[in-house]
């Protein structure tokens, strides 16, 4: 993986033309934490809600930077080298702000793990990425992380350390609590990662549904956040999707730089979420839809005085015209929507000043930094859909294959354009509306990875063959549809039981399953996973399951 890393590097061109532009820069996230700590120490840079200990724990700049260099230092103690790559899966702690900071003034790669992830996708990121050391909880929320991950080492010969936060010595793993509370002074950290250089691996299964690696140095990242500079009235930002995936991930880093401080928690309950956000006086709040809507019923259940929001920034899927009025009359009047994804950064969103009866699956318009190109999609029905194609400084360097070790593409394939997978259509303003994701993708906060997925359903005895299809919900989002071909297919439940049992989080499971006696194939005798969903649309439609198709703008589909 080393190598691998090594060359992916952006070409000069491109480097010199977004440094022209203030784009991308030659300092990066660690810089600007040394920044904010010499001139602000004191100021608050991470609050972190530990629900476990009803605690809220406040890191100030000064001590975010003092322990990123402890950190540095204790990992270039251990023998990490340069270029090598540290691994964690850890809840929404200010220790994975801290070592992701610490990674890159050690000259380290990191690779976060979302906690949805089980122990067959950890142990495969873990062999993928090559990871000498991974750092996790001994247990929290009922995990034994700790325990786990030494169960797993023996069969990772890379990962030569085990690094467990809380009681280390039950699972003869490393500790580095001296280095996280501050109470071990810092020695020279090593040499740090330089801004375009790889500093991040992240998971994704991306356009289809194959699960790859993707690479980012602190320019894209940073590039990638350049939807909106900070105003005088931001006092507080808050992220409810913890410091595993990338928004999440990098608004921790961009805190640094923005000096706004940003609050997390490791507990998903939407009463605790409007609690701290009444408490702390959060302004932006980034969320996603599903969360979203538990806020809003919450909210509705009992109230809470939230009128320091000043907008609401939902990623991860489309919004439902319902999900907004709600949400604008109960959370926040901004609710504004916005799209990205794990291979390039915030590119496009809606505005405060859009009509609101076009909220609804609504993406908005180009607001960050770069370009995006529309081509028509002859793989559906409607010859108003176009598939979607960015370009620009928050870009990833590269996304390299989780089996295969190799680049699957980089910037200086087709001239930097980025195939999100993503169909949509344009309407008379300009901007751009959700229509569905190409065939292999199915999620919503998390791209499911429907490869593995689909192994797992065909490893039930009563499974032939098996695709997983995104299915419609109420809100307009998609669910996992598991559609099965065999003499004695399973129902539901069997199912739903056959795949957790093999480790797969609740989020993958099938919510919907579909028997057919065989699969509809193309000439190359691929699955046709288009026409399959289109036949069993159709087939719910007659049995009144789903409304008939439309296109009219009252009820938030899309306009032709």
């Amino acid at each position: 993986m080393r190598t691998v890393l090594d060359s992916v590097v952006p070409s000069a061109e491109v480097a010199d033309r977004y440094r022209e532009r203030g784009w991308w820069r030659d300092a990066t996230f660690s810089d600007d934490l040394r920044t904010a700590a010499l001139e602000r120490p004191d100021a608050p840079a991470l609050l972190t809600w530990r629900h476990l200990e009803d605690t809220l724990v406040t890191l100030s700049f000064g001590e975010f930077d003092a322990r990123a260099d402890a950190v540095a230092a204790a990992l270039r103690e251990l023998g990490v080298r340069r270029g090598e790559v540290v691994a964690y899966q850890l809840p929404a702690w200010w220790e994975a702000a801290v070592l992701a900071v610490a990674c890159l003034r050690a000259g380290v790669v990191v690779a976060p793990m979302p906690l949805l992830f089980g122990p067959q996708e950890v142990e495969r990121m873990l062999a993928a990425t090559g990871a000498v050391a991974c750092v996790v909880p001994d247990s929290w929320d009922g995990v034994e992380y700790g325990r786990r991950l030494a169960e797993q080492a023996g069969r990772l010969p890379a990962l030569r350390h085990r690094i467990v936060i809380g009681d280390a010595t039950a699972t003869a793993a490393e500790s580095l609590q001296g280095a996280f509370s501050g109470e071990r002074p810092a020695t020279a950290p090593g040499e740090p990662l330089g801004a375009d250089e790889v500093c991040a691996l992240l998971l994704t299964s991306g356009t289809t549904g194959e699960p790859h690696l993707v690479a980012h140095s602190a320019n894209t990242l940073h590039g990638g956040s350049l939807l909106s500079a900070p105003s005088e009235a931001e006092r507080l930002h808050a992220t409810s999707s913890g410091m595993t995936f990338i928004g999440g991930f990098s608004r921790a880093l961009r805190a640094t730089a923005r000096r706004v401080p940003t609050l997390y928690s490791d507990s998903r309950e939407a009463g605790c979420w409007l609690q701290l956000i009444e408490r702390t006086g959060v302004t932006q709040l980034w969320t996603t839809p599903g969360s979203l809507r538990a806020l809003t019923e919450e909210q509705q259940r009992r109230a809470r005085d939230l009128s320091s929001l000043q907008a609401v920034r939902c990623s991860s899927g489309p919004l439902s015209p319902t999900l907004v009025a709600q949400a604008r009359g109960t959370i926040c009047p901004v609710v504004l929507s916005v799209w990205a994804t794990t291979e390039c950064g915030h590119v496009i969103s809606t505005s405060a000043d859009d009509p609101r009866h076009r909220a609804g699956h609504r993406l908005g318009r180009l607001r960050g930094a770069g370009e995006v190109r529309l081509e028509p999609d002859g793989r559906t029905r409607d010859t108003d859909a176009f598939q979607l194609y960015v370009r620009g400084p928050g870009v990833c360097l590269a996304t390299i294959g989780r089996a295969s070790r190799q680049v699957i593409w980089s910037p200086a394939d087709d001239e930097g354009w980025l195939d999100t997978g993503d169909v949509v259509a344009p309407d008379e303003q300009g901007a751009l509306w959700f229509i569905g994701r190409r065939a292999g993708r199915v999620g919503r906060a998390w791209q499911i990875p429907v490869a593995d997925v689909e192994e797992a359903l065909c490893s039930h005895p009563g499974v032939d063959d098996a695709v997983l299809l995104p299915w419609p919900d109420a809100e307009g989002g998609e669910v996992p549809c598991a559609v099965v071909v065999g003499s004695t297919p399973p129902d539901l439940g069997e199912l739903r039981d056959h795949v957790a049992g093999l480790g797969f989080h609740e989020s993958y499971l099938p919510v919907r399953v579909e028997h057919v006696s065989e699969f509809p194939r193309t000439e190359l005798g691929k699955v046709s996973r288009r026409l399959l969903i289109d036949q069993l649309k159709d087939r719910a439609r007659a049995a009144e399951e789903l409304p008939p198709p439309s296109h009219g703008l009252e009820n938030g589909s899309l306009p032709h």
